[in-house]
Order: structure tokens, then sequence, then C-alpha cells
């Protein structure tokens, strides 16, 4: 597929007022989105994929520097660009914000203690874009460090993305999901948005940190979103002893 200043190669269709390399980035993420380069996978040379997208070596180059910002790509020097797998370690470097109040970091393993599928509730509908029919794959979990319970978390996923996602109950998991969502679903996260409050733990929550129903919690809910933009995941997390890493620009 080609494009030039105005239009795609398309006759008659105009193409929105949007800069080339933002055009170019849009057709990368479509080839990933449909699988051409799987995680791990390597782009073709920037020369073929300027000529293949009508565009400059310049311009190329542009899209792809914006993706490796995302964090999307990473340049492997001497074997070319590569679409960056989900790892633990770069899932927690990215995404895992809590940490302990003298500042060492939070190094979790997670057991499964529940998951279901079933209507999404209104507020999951919400924070996920759903239509009122939907249903959801839910998680429910404790992350653990040490053997001390210390974050417990339910985790709502659209049920049409998620149903052949299988965590074993019986382990203790180091691995961050995000890499099984990507590993069973074909689901990357590229980013969320958290949202952090006060709370007070209901009964279930109580009991899996050992505090007393009704005590003081710190509740981080978050959206995360896939490649294409949508809401895959509605997450929220509460924790007594954990700090929560918050970053301005």
């Amino acid at each position: 597929m080609t494009f030039d200043q105005g239009h795609e190669s398309s006759p008659g269709r105009p193409l929105a007022p949007r800069p080339l390399y933002q055009q170019a980035r849009e057709l990368l993420v479509r080839k990933i989105i449909d699988g051409v380069w799987g995680p791990g996978g390597y782009l073709p040379s920037e020369q073929q994929l300027a000529r293949e997208f009508g565009v400059s070596i310049g311009t190329l180059r542009k899209a792809t520097d914006d993706l490796v910002d995302q964090g999307l790509l990473e340049r492997q020097h001497g074997r070319g660009t590569q679409v960056v797998a989900h790892s633990s370690a770069r899932s927690r470097f990215r995404f895992l914000r809590f940490f302990h109040a003298d500042g060492r970091l939070f190094d979790p393993v997670a057991r499964l203690l529940r998951r279901t599928v079933r209507a999404a509730t209104a507020a999951e509908r919400t924070h996920l874009a759903l239509e009122k029919s939907a249903r959801v794959v839910g998680l429910t979990r404790i992350r653990s460090e040490a053997g001390e319970a210390l974050v417990f978390e339910r985790i709502a996923l659209p049920a049409d993305l998620f149903l052949q996602l299988e965590l074993d109950p019986r382990v203790e998991l180091s691995e961050e999901v995000y890499v099984f969502y990507q590993r069973q679903c074909g689901v990357t996260i590229v980013r969320a948005e958290d949202q952090v409050a006060l709370d007070a733990a209901d009964a279930e929550t109580a009991q899996a940190l050992g505090l007393a129903e009704g005590a003081a919690v710190l509740r981080v809910r978050r959206v995360a979103y896939g490649l294409d933009g949508r809401r895959v995941e509605h997450r929220e997390s509460w924790t007594a002893k954990l700090r929560y890493q918050v970053e301005l620009d």
C-alpha cells in the first residue's frame, strides 16, 4: 500500500490531513496486529518498507522511531528492527508501579484464586467500552513476596479476546500476566492508565491481605490498552503495605 501527501493509492479516497510518518506508523501497527510480524520477529529492511509504503527512508525511520519510543519495536544492532515480545522483566519495568516504603522494588509472585467467565458488570462495561450483553473473563489473584500477601487483585478481560487464557492455580507464577496475554491470546499491552485512591477493604480483600474488614487500603484502578487502541483490561488492585509510583511529565 502506498500513499502521498494527501491521498491513499485508492483513487478518489482522501486521507485525513496527517503527517506521512503517522500514516506509515499506522500501517506498521496494523501489520503487527494482523500477525505479519509477530512478537520477537524482525521487520523487513527500511528500504523495502519505504518502497512498499511509498515514502522516503526518513519518513519510515520517523515512524519506526515513534514505535521504538513506545516500546513496541526495538533496534538490534546488526540484526534490524524487532517487534518486542513481552517479558516479565520488561513488563515489570514498564507497568509494575508498586514499591516498598524504603524504596525497594516489589518483586512478586502471583497465585490465581479464581477464574470465571461471566456477564460484565456495569462498571466493567463502562471502563472497557463493552456492549450491554458483553461477557468477561474474570481473574482474582494474590501477589506475594517472600510468602507475604501484599496485593489483592480483580481483573476483567473481554471474553471475545481472552477465552483461551489459562493460568495454573496450583502454582505461584513469577511471570507477569501480560506475558500470558500475548503468548496465549495474541494481545499486546502497550499502555495503561491508572487511578489511585484510598479505599476500605471489603471482606474478601481483608481476608486475602490479613486485615480487618474496613481497614484502610490503597486502591489502584487500571485500564490497559492493546495495539489497536482497544481497552483490553480492567484491573483493581488493593494493598495496605506498598506505595505506588507516580510519574508526572
